[in-house]
C-alpha cells in the first residue's frame, strides 16, 4: 500500500465574494473592463454571477480596498485609471469579526487597566473629545468611525508601549479593510441607539481611568466590547448561509461570554 503522507493538499475554502472580486480583478487586468468605465450595476452583476446582492456587495468593497474600482459618490463604482500592484486583492484578508472581538476583549482589558495608573488628565480629556466628536458623525460611521477608533488608540497611548499602541491600531485597520467586517459595521452604524450605548459605555471607561481604578477601568472596557460583540452576533444571526460561510463563527467561548 503506497505511502499516503503529503499525498494529498488540503484544499482551500475560498469566500464566494473572494471567487467573484478575483473574477472581476481578471476582467479589469484582461481590459475587458476597461480603465475608468463604469462598472455594471450589482443588479447586472447578481444576474450574470449567479450569486446574492450581499455576496456582490461584499467584492466590491473588496475590489474598493485593494484598489481595483473607485466609488465615485452619486454617480456609482468605476474602474480605477491604473489597477493596482499584482497580489493586492489577495491581501484583503485577516482574522474574523469575532476573533477579533475575543482578542479586543482580552487585550484592551488589560491596557484599560493599565492606563488606569498613568493616564494624565490632559488624556482624559482627549478621550471626552473623541465622545464628543462620535456625536457629530453620521449614524452609518459611528461604529467604526474616526473618533471611535481614536478613542480606544487615545488608551493605548496612555500606557506609553509602541506595542501595544501598535496592537490596538492594527484591530482598528482590519475592521476596515475586511468586506465582512464592512459590511456589518453598516448595518449596526444605521441604528442611532448604537451610537448613544457606544458613547455611554465610552463614558463608564472614561470615569474609571479618571478615577485610576485599573480593574474598574478593564471591567468597563471588557463590558463595552461585550456589548458591541452581543449587537455584532444579533445582526451576523440575521446574515444569509452563504454570507456565514465566509467567516469564522463565533467560539462556544466567547458565545458564553457575551450572554
Amino acid at each position: 500500500m503506497p505511502e499516503n503522507k503529503n499525498l494529498f493538499t488540503p484544499v482551500e475554502q475560498v469566500p464566494r465574494y473572494k471567487l467573484v472580486a478575483q473574477q472581476i480583478a481578471e476582467l479589469i487586468r484582461s481590459g475587458q473592463l476597461p480603465a475608468e468605465s463604469k462598472m455594471p450595476t450589482d443588479r447586472e452583476l447578481v444576474d450574470q454571477l449567479g450569486v446574492s446582492r450581499a455576496t456582490v456587495r461584499e467584492a466590491m468593497i473588496a475590489l474598493e480596498i485593494s484598489g481595483f474600482i473607485d466609488n465615485r459618490f452619486a454617480a456609482g463604482s468605476y474602474v480605477a485609471a491604473i489597477p493596482p500592484e499584482v497580489g493586492a486583492l489577495s491581501r484583503v484578508t485577516g482574522p474574523g469579526p469575532f476573533e477579533l472581538l475575543e482578542a479586543r476583549m482580552v487585550i484592551e482589558g488589560e491596557i484599560a487597566a493599565e492606563a488606569a495608573q498613568l493616564i494624565t488628565s490632559e488624556q482624559v480629556e482627549a478621550l471626552n473629545q473623541c465622545n464628543a466628536a462620535m456625536r457629530e458623525e453620521s449614524g452609518n460611521v459611528v461604529s467604526g468611525g474616526k473618533a471611535d477608533s481614536e478613542f480606544h488608540i487615545q488608551i493605548a497611548k496612555a500606557t506609553e508601549n509602541t506595542a501595544l499602541i501598535n496592537i490596538v491600531s492594527e484591530f482598528w485597520r482590519e475592521r476596515r479593510r475586511l468586506p465582512l467586517w464592512v459590511q456589518m459595521h453598516h448595518r449596526l452604524g444605521d441604528i442611532e441607539e448604537i451610537r448613544d450605548q457606544l458613547i455611554t459605555e465610552h463614558m463608564a471607561v472614561v470615569s474609571a481611568l479618571h478615577a485610576r481604578e485599573p480593574q474598574q477601568a478593564k471591567d468597563a472596557m471588557r463590558a463595552h466590547i461585550a456589548s458591541f460583540g452581543r449587537s455584532l452576533l444579533e445582526r451576523w444571526h440575521e446574515l444569509e448561509d452563504e454570507q456565514k460561510d465566509d467567516v469564522t463563527p463565533p467560539s462556544e467561548r466567547l458565545v458564553q461570554q457575551l450572554r
